[in-house]
């Protein structure tokens, strides 16, 4: 009888849905081909420097696009004394004939200069597609990068030959959140919707007969750890603790086979010391990831600022735009964490490129640098 349970020492992930799966599929192809050129290299660090290359040339691709937007965002800003003339000639009557004759006045003075204070929305917003397949890639890459599939089912036979390697991982436990978070045979963080699938697939195939193909085409998404494709799927969400706790169960006969193989996972996953594929959490030195990601996106963001901003603005204003230049990178920071130090890696990547471009256009513009927070500046 095939023993359906499930493990995982972070939680499993589920088939992506119909908005995700083909945005993950798509940017999956672009990850698998940069990956084997990075990995024909070196296979150090591979996956990490494959998110930057991916990111280096999709912020190449929309830099037309960019430096069209930023034009934009700076004709506003030399459009404001006209588009305040024109709030001044209307007043702040709320008349609906009067609002909009004002707004269709402002319209017309900005198409005609081919501004447009949306524009400058555009590129981050073509961001997020590459963000939210990254995202889910990242939490399952050996399903979309060839060589990290075929070792990630190397390393799950080699576990699976080991005979009682279902007992270690998934043992007949009564409450299995009493287990440490270092031991790789939790059963608490699988969906319960995958569980109950597991469930019913069982039944299936004991009492009428179903194979695990038919028992999963009619109950949905499950794990059959006996199934290294699927084992795949739950060692991918093993923490460099649960390894090394897992080493110590599993004999050296069967163990050398398996560390040779996890050795290698660990090369291309790794990026200076980090899982790439984990989330940052806080603890050192992962976390140094959401505070360049803070850092960078400060950066960014205050460049931005001294290009688009209106020097003529109140004090209330400028306060304001002051804050929020603050406490965007700290949001973006605090939701950093909770996403794999891959995705991190494209943020900071991503806005270091924006950086370069922003500096580039500053200068054009004869922008100098002003320190923001500093007294007469």
């Amino acid at each position: 009888m095939i023993d359906f349970v499930f493990l995982a020492a972070r939680q499993v992930e589920p088939q992506p849905g119909f908005i995700v799966g083909p945005i993950a599929a798509l940017f999956g192809h672009v990850i698998n081909f940069l990956f084997n050129i990075v990995h024909s290299i070196s296979p150090v660090h591979a996956l990490g420097f494959t998110i930057i290359l991916m990111t280096i040339i999709f912020r190449a691709a929309l830099m037309p696009l960019g430096l069209k937007a930023q034009k934009s965002m700076m004709k506003m800003r030399e459009l404001k004394p006209e588009l305040d003339k024109i709030q001044e000639k209307y007043g702040k009557s709320k008349d609906p004939e009067i609002v909009k004759k004002a707004n269709a006045e402002k319209a017309a003075l900005m198409a005609k200069h081919d501004a447009n204070p949306l524009k400058g929305c555009f590129p981050m917003l073509l961001q997020m597609p590459l963000f939210i397949g990254l995202t889910f890639i990242l939490r399952q890459s050996f399903l979309y990068i060839t060589r990290l599939r075929e070792l990630y089912y190397e390393l799950s036979a080699a576990i699976i030959d080991y005979p009682n390697f279902i007992r270690i991982i998934a043992p007949n436990v009564s409450n299995s959140d009493d287990l440490p978070s270092y031991v790789a045979n939790a059963t608490r963080l699988i969906p319960n919707a995958m569980q109950q699938n597991a469930v019913e697939a069982a039944n299936l195939i004991t009492n009428h007969g179903y194979t695990i193909e038919q028992a999963r085409a009619e109950v949905g998404d499950f794990i059959n750890l006996t199934d290294p494709a699927d084992l795949s799927r739950v060692i991918n969400r093993f923490t460099s603790e649960n390894w090394e706790w897992l080493s110590t169960q599993i004999p050296e006969a069967y163990w050398s086979v398996i560390a040779t193989l996890n050795e290698r996972r660990e090369v291309i996953e790794s990026f200076f010391g980090l899982s790439v594929i984990e989330q940052s959490n806080w603890r050192w030195p992962a976390v140094l990831i959401p505070v360049l990601v803070a850092i960078s996106m400060l950066c960014s963001s205050w460049l931005m600022q001294l290009r688009t901003s209106d020097p003529n603005a109140d004090d209330k204003v400028k306060m304001q735009q002051k804050i929020m230049l603050v406490v965007m990178p700290l949001v973006m920071a605090f939701f950093t964490v909770g996403f794999p130090v891959g995705v991190g890696l494209f943020w900071i990547t991503s806005q270091i490129f924006q950086i370069a471009q922003d500096l580039i256009l500053n200068k054009k513009a004869g922008i100098k640098l002003r320190l923001p927070f500093v007294k007469g500046e």
